[in-house]
């Protein structure tokens, strides 16, 4: 009788990879389910309710060449650097979309919407250490930041506070904006605040709002 080795190797192959099917569908079968937490990790993402959003502020390094080049010219002072670096935010366009650019994207692209410019304004902070805070509503995102000489603000001006601190507004979609500036956003149409330092969600219990429109 003439063996068929092609046929017999074929099957071989076929049960093979069945075989790594199977193993591969019982492995998943007995791996429990990843957390949000976790996938936020490998994805370089956070959650905000039921929402994930693109922010890895540390993990970019190109940020802070960047920053330091805007800041090059306020000689360490922090309200200079600050508005320098919201100002850049500012100009860039505002632009819509159905996916999530990270902060190197906005920049890439030369657009983001509320939110995306929000992290990416957030970036550039944090790489000279400025404590900032997203405050989220139904249909809009902004930062408000911590200014160590306050005294330089404008008037008038908006904040919010939290932990003993002041955290100006920084709305990076006004147009002439500035640091402090209020953006008609009204404190019962707040849904969430979150800490961009420690990447949490702060209790509402734990914020107030401090709201100036005219002088």
């Amino acid at each position: 009788m003439q063996i068929d080795y092609k046929r017999i190797l074929a099957r071989m192959g076929l049960y093979g990879i069945a075989g790594v099917i199977a193993y591969s569908l019982y492995l998943r079968a007995n791996v429990p389910p990843e957390t949000d937490a976790q996938y936020c990790e490998r994805k370089g993402m956070v959650k905000i309710h039921d929402w994930f959003y693109k922010y890895d502020v540390y993990e970019h390094d190109e940020m802070k060449p960047i920053m330091d080049m805007l800041t090059k010219t306020c000689d360490g002072d922090p309200y200079c650097e600050i508005d320098h670096a919201y100002q850049y935010v500012l100009s860039i366009p505002y632009k819509s979309s159905t996916t999530s650019r990270n902060p190197a994207d906005v920049i890439n692209q030369n657009g983001g919407d509320c939110d995306e410019k929000s992290f990416l304004l957030a970036t550039l902070l944090l790489q000279n250490n400025y404590p900032c805070l997203l405050i989220l509503t139904k249909e809009h995102g902004f930062l408000a930041v911590n200014v160590p000489n306050e005294q330089l603000i404008k008037q008038p001006n908006s904040y919010v506070t939290f932990d003993g601190k002041k955290y100006y507004f920084a709305d990076a979609t006004l147009k002439g904006g500035y640091i402090g500036q209020y953006n008609d956003v009204k404190e019962q149409e707040v849904t969430a605040v979150f800490d961009m330092v420690t990447k949490q969600e702060i209790s509402m219990m734990k914020v107030q709002f401090f709201i100036s429109k005219t002088q």
